[in-house]
């Protein structure tokens, strides 16, 4: 998990001072060693080999004191054909060992994944919006800006620029004027304070099915999963999140689960047990606002039978859409706000479209891998 994660392209990498080496992958890297000195000095090997083992020898010496990243670029398949079996032992306890981010590389993650999407917010048309999210009744104090969304107050925002123009000394005979190039300053603004909105519990619900891979929308889900996940936590504790992934079946997952989630080829999209999860999760989070949040680019094509087990069926069968209406009708029972985020266009998702719309409490977007973080964000702060 670590080695996709080392590039991240969301700017600057938040892996690039990683954290030391566990030291049973120290211990595993040392043994993987022993046995690449040994093969070079060994037998003959063509000179393409002995390259090899002598760039292999040199990463695992560096990782053993304490260069974490030092391995990203071994070859294990490489290293597995020239040393045969023997390597496998070493080489499967190494990606064990090292194989999970640290607490603290995952928080750096979703700090990048956050910042990144806050940066996109500001910079779109309307980015900074107003109004809604950023607590409930006014208090009469206004604040600076600071990255919630809240109503500008321009009374209030007026008054700074003129007390600073004047402590200055630049107004009124500035000669640029109180309409000039320098009339309002950035840090003038002023925006409406108000009292807090109550704690939220909110539920995100992302698809993990394979075609999220090929449509090139996977990375996008986590980065927003993560920067969710990070605002939550930094900056309204006192709300709850839970983090659903679903594919032929959903569960619960932590910001590591996700990350690590390899997206292999399953098929079904079960949006019904994922709905089910979040109406258990409100349940037992009641008295806070509930927010439901997914993420999905295709409508849902598998359901939970009576036994349990879970039924897939493309083209989806009356039967998975009805138990996932009802399951989203019980969702909405709970007094909960739904979003949806639609990644795709395709028929079948536009049918389920149609069936969402028609419910009351339930709002309907769609967005690319660009504009999904924030979205999801931007909702997030304008529900809670």
């Amino acid at each position: 998990m670590r080695f996709r994660y080392r590039a991240y392209t969301g700017g600057p990498d938040p892996l690039a001072e990683p954290d030391p080496p566990p030291e049973e992958a120290v211990r595993a890297a040392a043994e993987l060693l022993a046995l690449v000195t040994g093969a070079r000095s060994g037998d003959a090997l063509p000179e393409e080999a002995l390259e090899a083992l002598a760039g292999a020898e040199d990463a695992l010496s560096r990782y053993a004191d304490g260069d974490r990243a030092a391995v990203d670029g071994v070859d294990a398949g490489l290293l597995r054909g020239l040393l045969g079996g023997a390597a496998r032992g070493p080489l499967e306890r190494l990606d064990a060992a090292d194989h999970e981010l640290t607490p603290r590389e995952l928080r750096r993650l979703g700090e990048a994944a956050l910042a990144e999407i806050e940066s996109a917010r500001r910079a779109a048309p309307g980015g900074h919006r107003g109004g809604e999210g950023a607590g409930g009744e006014p208090t009469g104090a206004t604040v600076p800006r600071d990255g919630l969304d809240r109503a500008l107050d321009p009374v209030a925002t007026l008054r700074e620029a003129i007390v600073r123009r004047a402590a200055q000394g630049g107004f009124p005979e500035d000669d640029r004027g109180p309409g000039g190039a320098d009339a309002l300053r950035p840090e003038d603004f002023r925006y409406a304070e108000t009292e807090p909105a109550g704690a939220a519990a909110v539920c995100l619900l992302v698809d993990l099915s394979h075609s999220m891979v090929a449509r090139g929308l996977h990375e996008a889900a986590v980065r927003t999963a993560l920067a969710l996940h990070t605002l939550v936590r930094t900056r309204y504790p006192e709300d709850r999140v839970l983090l659903v992934g679903f594919g032929d079946r959903a569960r619960a997952m932590t910001p590591a689960d996700l990350v690590g989630h390899d997206w292999r080829r399953t098929p079904g999209t079960n949006l019904q047990h994922a709905l089910h999860l979040a109406r258990r999760y409100l349940r037992r989070h009641r008295g806070s606002r509930p927010v439901v949040l997914v993420v999905t680019d295709g409508e849902p094509t598998a359901h939970l039978g009576e036994d349990g087990d879970a039924r897939f069926s493309w083209p989806p069968t009356p039967r998975t859409v009805e138990l996932t209406a009802a399951e989203l009708d019980s969702v909405l029972g709970e007094g909960a706000e739904a979003t949806f985020f639609l990644l795709s266009e395709e028929p079948g998702l536009r049918a389920f479209r149609d069936l969402l719309e028609r419910r009351r409490g339930v709002r309907v977007l769609h967005a690319d891998a660009g504009a999904l973080g924030p979205l999801v964000v931007d909702r997030y702060l304008r529900r809670r």
